[in-house]
């Protein structure tokens, strides 16, 4: 048994994933955050996203590629099941919620 089998039958919880989605898209959302827009504060940022909606649809699906990257790896390379239900749970209210933003 490999490194990632054994890694796997700890992780391998819906509870995990969820919490691993939420935490990754904040780390998405900080780099992406730290990399166009390192000038600003929070306030600053929220300000622009709320005023224009091209840096508002950029910032918000930005957020969610590393939810994508990592459900390739434990959906089609490890297979662990239960933690990509709780990542793809999380993945899709996150997009509902980055759609409804876009639209109004």
């Amino acid at each position: 048994m490999g490194v990632i089998d054994n890694l796997g039958k700890k992780l391998d919880k819906r509870s995990t994933g969820a919490i691993v989605a939420i935490v990754l898209t904040v780390i998405g959302f900080t780099i992406f955050w730290q990399w166009k827009h390192s000038d600003r504060t929070f306030s600053e940022l929220y300000a622009l996203l709320s005023a224009s909606e091209n840096n508002r649809n950029d910032m918000l699906v930005f957020s969610l590629i590393p939810n994508l990257l990592l459900f390739y790896f434990t959906n089609f390379q490890w297979r662990w099941d239960r933690f990509t239900t709780g990542l793809v749970g999380v993945t899709i209210i996150l997009a509902v919620v980055v759609t409804l933003l876009i639209l109004l």
